[in-house]
């Protein structure tokens, strides 16, 4: 599956969440997630640009947990890549098969997340530990959708939402991993 993202930086959400109620977006689900990355033995993740992580979800309807596998990103503008995910029953034997395989954990990934609907858009706003607010736009993509035509439709949604700045290609984990203050 094609996932086609969007993100950026912002300092507070009441204005945000008024616009998404204007534009008809819909409160959907509020989670607690923790992520833990890897790096592959045989080849850097940094370098490559793909990403492997567990996902830990606590939210009102119980905890999930998720095995994905994200491929490099396709352009400049947006995070779309390839995305495969598999839902795990056990986080820390699944931990220990990757440890066994030589895959190597690093820092974790902690974030309130609520999610909105509107379309076929899922609209985030996720407060991430050590890091600050995010909104983030999404699209999976069907079989002959073009990502640039969604990836500009996730930009007029900014727009709607007088969001024109602050936007960040790099994941959670890489920001976290580059700034001074985190924890």
């Amino acid at each position: 599956m094609l996932e086609v993202e969007v993100k950026a930086h912002v300092t507070d959400f009441k204005e945000i969440k008024d616009k998404l109620s204007i534009i008809g977006a819909r409160e959907v689900k509020k989670e607690y997630q923790e992520d833990i990355y890897f790096n592959a033995p045989h080849r850097d993740f940094t370098q490559t640009d793909e990403a492997l992580r567990i996902r830990k979800t606590t939210s009102k309807d119980g905890i999930k947990k998720i095995l994905t596998y994200k491929g490099a990103k396709l352009d400049e503008l947006s995070k779309t890549r390839e995305e495969i995910e598999v839902n795990i029953e056990n986080m820390e034997n699944t931990k220990l098969i990757l440890e066994k395989l030589g895959f190597k954990p690093v820092k974790p990934v902690q974030k309130d997340r609520i999610f909105y609907i509107i379309d076929e858009y899922i609209i985030t706003l996720d407060t991430v530990y050590g890091l600050g607010n995010f909104v983030e736009i999404e699209k999976d993509l069907k079989e002959g959708e073009d990502y640039q035509d969604s990836r500009n439709e996730i930009f007029s949604l900014y727009q709607k939402l007088d969001i024109t700045e602050g936007f960040e290609r790099k994941s959670y984990l890489e920001l976290l991993e580059s700034s001074p203050h985190s924890v």
